[in-house]
């Protein structure tokens, strides 16, 4: 089962809709269409490192231009560092697969 991260925004402004637009391709009235029924404004997968940073810079951009937004972890609201430490863990995880990786090469290597 795959859990979405996103991203919802009270109201549309240009200056939301040209950062969303940096970030995928999409129209001006398919943003405020999502706005509208109160859907993400922009999501992805929450265990893909990028999209967590790229949510972030969003809510950063929106809060910056005086938008009120809210992250989300599927269905329920999260906060900021809800998401860094995911992209923590998410760090933590790689270096251990790497360092496990390079365990098990030595050990093949010395076979």
């Amino acid at each position: 089962m795959s859990r979405k991260a996103g991203i919802k925004a009270d109201r549309f402004t240009a200056a939301l809709a040209k950062a969303v637009r940096e970030t995928e391709e999409v129209s001006i009235s398919e943003i405020k269409r999502r706005i509208e029924a109160g859907e993400f404004v922009s999501h992805g997968e929450l265990i893909e490192g990028k999209v967590l940073k790229r949510l972030l810079s969003l809510y950063r951009t929106f809060t910056e231009a005086g938008i009120e937004c809210q992250l989300y972890a599927g269905d329920e609201p999260c906060t900021v560092q809800y998401y860094k430490n995911l992209l923590e863990s998410y760090r933590e995880t790689e270096e251990w697969v790497e360092y496990i990786t390079d365990i098990e090469a030595r050990e093949d290597d010395e076979e």
